[in-house]
């Protein structure tokens, strides 16, 4: 059917800007027309800009309306992936979820959600999980504000620690608070906040138990001092105070325990037979009894100092405190769930003294953000002790002496000077616990002429999100709206050195220097731009059957190549300008042990493939496309050309009579399309890619079927070169970007009665065609087999040699519009 909730007018003027989408799927559930709500919110989800929330929340109720409950919650739980504070994403999983998931929603509503209604729910919810008391506080510069509710309790009670004392008042219970029951009593509290330089620290109590710690930015702050004039000594001071790494300590007992057997052992392997470090763990009021009895233990032993606080401060408050007790030498902050080498403050001392400017200097890691290898930006596997040993050891050869800029640090491992916390102070308590107030710091020592680098000469591991767990994004997405006021540049900045990529040839080195493992792989060659989701499918079937992929994908002259299952190398670039660079490309090739070489892209590389026969490899070239390139026509007559399918063969055959086709099937998805009943059916295409030989054959079948059948609309499951054009036709939606496995959760809404796919081109293997040819529905297609393949029942295959208008008028006439 035609979508026709929106007015002609907005469907016409460029309404398709990612707001206008939005809106139209508001407006489409307000009118209860779920399909093309789900439709419009589907398209949004896979356009830009990148999603946020309250997007997928959006399709997520269509989902639900449509009786899509799995893909419902589904959307769920990706919306609370990008804010898991979410009002609107929360309220329904708690009230659609049966798991797990519901009782996250209900303690995240039950600090943020205003309504008694939805908070009755989330009490009831938590409480048949065994808890007994809730409570939510809202912070101002001159109060707190909030309510508690219990069960049983002799005495409930709010304390208030100011500069000079603390504030306790004990709560009553109020019978007529919205949240009271029989079962449940319940008081609302406001406590008046004196003015203060200082953090204070606001504590619920139940039986005397804490139950909720708040630690509050000092309501007297001055603003932030974020001049650009560089106001550091270009003489730096001669401290020669032993550095201090900082530990706060809060969960996770074997975590710990392993990151402080590091320590230890990092502080033994001096060279000198002195300690080149202190170690200062901070017990922020941790609730597990075997971690505070460790502590206790190493202090005991004089392997450690300890401070220890009586309630929990959070990650500002805890390292804070420590660098209030630390008034000389330098400091490492270091997160309690990492893996640090011998010798890593050494060196990382090294690098922050190379110059007077330096500021913050940061290792690179597992899981470090920008800092990560292999993958930068994310979470790659945690290794074991020697293998964090070894994988450090080789990056102190590989990188040495290496200094690399960075917009700021991040705090799992940011070792800074002393001169800069002179100019600077300690970390600002305007930040919820534990996110981003390592990068102001950094920003701000930037503002005052200092630099913030990386050592990728230091390699140090991480565990990540370890004490908060599902928090973590929350808390990033609240503490991101203070460092957009205090550095309304830094996320442009950030993107822009994500582009760059200044840290890719010290990963790139680091990856060359390793051990790479010994198991035999199968390299495939493919293109960025025309073959990339070739190589990634045929990368797939080769890890179903346990093979190690390793795709070298070109670009140009250029051949990034990167192991398929995420393990290194992953960074590495092989070019073929030199005769040294040939010769350093032919070593990475023969270290990666290849038992063969596959071929996906028509027009590999010739220096490449002349490189591959010169190390005497297998060369297995596949047809993909159409044509073929003279590096892989002028391969030896007795290599045979394989065929991904019966398609493939037959074309191949005809185009190539006297070359050996062998014929190998790729397994493909099954694509079922259940009808909807009693709803008109519409023509769904798939192109494989976006290209304007597409968008010109797909305008003129839109404005050919607008002419005959304009009640019958057309779907096409993908991107264009030009959507909005496209769509400005009323018989025309386009869902955005889709993978193979996702056709047919985004088709079967627009109920597709018939689909037309492989109109292009030749392209043979690519994954969204060869899932769009088995649907269950008829199919039309351009017939690369010239007649020897019969189609199923229903199929329209059209002469491959047909030009737009013959395979308009065919498709027109298929779907009974001629």
């Amino acid at each position: 059917m035609v979508l026709g909730t929106v007015s002609d007018t907005q469907a016409r003027v460029g309404f398709y800007s990612h707001v206008m989408v939005e809106r139209m799927a508001a407006q489409a559930l307000n009118a209860q027309d779920f399909l093309a709500a789900f439709k419009y919110a589907d398209r949004r989800c896979r356009v830009g800009p990148p999603s946020a929330a309250h997007c997928l929340v959006l399709r997520a109720e269509a989902n639900w309306r449509l009786e899509r409950k799995e893909a419902a919650l589904a959307d769920l739980a990706e919306a609370l992936l990008v804010d898991p504070s979410d009002l609107a994403a929360n309220r329904r999983m708690l009230a659609w979820a049966n798991d797990d998931r519901r009782r996250t929603a209900a303690a995240s509503l039950i600090g943020r959600d205003s309504n008694p209604t939805i908070l009755r729910v989330a009490i009831e919810e938590l409480w048949r999980a065994g808890d007994r008391h809730w409570a939510a506080c809202s912070v101002f510069d001159n109060h707190v504000t909030g309510w508690i509710a219990w069960t049983r309790a002799n005495t409930v009670a709010v304390s208030l620690a100011v500069e000079n004392g603390t504030l306790t008042s004990v709560l009553e219970p109020n019978s007529f608070h919205p949240l009271a029951s029989m079962e449940v009593q319940a008081t609302a509290f406001l406590v008046r906040r004196p003015p203060s330089r200082a953090p204070q620290t606001l504590t619920l109590t139940y039986n005397g138990e804490i139950i909720q710690v708040r630690r509050l930015a000092p309501n007297l702050s001055t603003p932030p001092d974020i001049r650009t004039e560089a106001c550091r000594s270009n003489t730096p001071r001669h401290d020669t105070s032993e550095p201090t790494v900082i530990v706060p300590v809060y969960r996770d007992v074997q975590a710990t325990l392993d990151c402080f057997v590091s320590l230890i052992k990092a502080r033994a392997s001096s060279a000198t037979g002195q300690h080149p470090f202190r170690i200062l763990a901070v017990d922020d009021a941790t609730p597990e009894p075997e971690l505070r009895r460790y502590l206790n233990e190493l202090a005991a032993d004089g392997a450690i100092d300890c401070l220890v606080n009586e309630t929990n401060l959070g990650f500002v408050g805890a390292v804070n405190r420590a660098l209030e007790s630390v008034p000389v030498g330098d400091v490492v902050l270091l997160n309690s769930d990492t893996i640090v080498p011998p010798s890593f403050v050494e060196r990382l001392a090294a690098v922050a003294h190379s110059a007077p400017d330096i500021g913050t200097v940061t290792p690179l890691s597992n899981n470090g953000d920008i800092f990560s290898f292999p993958t930068p930006n994310d979470l790659n596997p945690m290794q074991g002790y020697e293998s964090i040993l070894e994988i450090d050891r080789v990056a102190s050869i590989a990188n040495a002496g290496e200094v690399i800029d960075v917009p700021s640090g991040i705090g799992f491992c940011l070792y800074i000077t002393r001169d800069c916390l002179a100019a600077i102070g300690g970390l600002s308590e305007n930040f919820e616990r534990g996110y981003l107030e390592d990068v102001d710091l950094c920003l701000r020592a930037r503002a005052r002429g200092f630099r913030n680098v990386c050592a990728p000469s230091v390699y140090v591991g991480h565990h990540g999100s370890k004490s908060f767990r599902h928090e973590k994004r929350s808390l990033v997405l609240r503490n991101l709206e203070v460092l957009d006021r205090r550095f309304p540049g830094y996320r442009r900045e950030c993107r822009a050195f994500e582009i760059a990529d200044p840290l890719r040839p010290a990963r790139a080195r680091l990856d060359r220097a390793l051990t790479w493992p010994s198991e035999p792989s199968v390299l495939i060659l493919g293109n960025r731009r025309g073959f990339a989701a070739v190589a990634e499918e045929r990368a797939r079937h080769l890890r179903q059957r346990g093979e190690r992929a390793v795709l070298l994908l070109r670009e140009r002259d250029v051949v990034d190549l990167r192991v398929a299952d995420g393990s290194s190398p992953q960074a590495v670039r092989l070019s073929f300008g030199s005769e040294a660079a040939i010769a350093e490309a032919a070593d990475i090739i023969a270290r990666l042990r290849p038992g063969r070489v596959e071929i996906v892209e028509p027009n590999p590389l010739p220096r490449l493939i002349e490189l591959i026969r010169k190390l005497g490899l297998p060369i297995h070239p596949w047809l993909t496309a159409g044509d073929l390139g003279e590096a892989v026509t002028s391969l030896p007559d007795e290599t045979p050309l394989l065929a991904p399918g019966k398609t493939a063969k037959a074309f191949a055959e005809a185009r190539w009579p006297n070359r050996k086709i062998v014929l190998q099937d790729w397994p493909t998805r099954p694509l079922t399309l259940t009808p909807i009943r009693g709803a008109s059916q519409s023509l769904a295409i798939v192109p494989s890619a976006p290209s304007p030989a597409s968008f010109r054959l797909m305008r003129r079948l839109a404005e050919r079927l607008q002419q005959r059948g304009p009640s019958r609309s057309i779907v096409i499951a993908g991107a264009t070169c030009d959507d909005d054009r496209l769509m400005s036709y009323a018989n025309v939606f386009i869902t955005g970007a889709v993978a193979a496995d996702e056709i047919g959760d985004v088709l079967v809404p627009h109920n597709p009665g018939w689909l037309l796919t492989d109109f292009e081109e030749p392209a043979f293997g690519h994954p969204l065609i060869e899932t769009a040819r088995r649907a269950s529905i008829p199919v039309a297609y351009r017939d690369w087999s010239a007649g020897s393949a019969k189609p199923r029942k229903g199929d329209l295959a059209i002469p491959a040699d047909a030009d737009d208008q013959e395979l308009v008028d065919a498709v027109l006439a298929w779907v009974g519009l001629s």
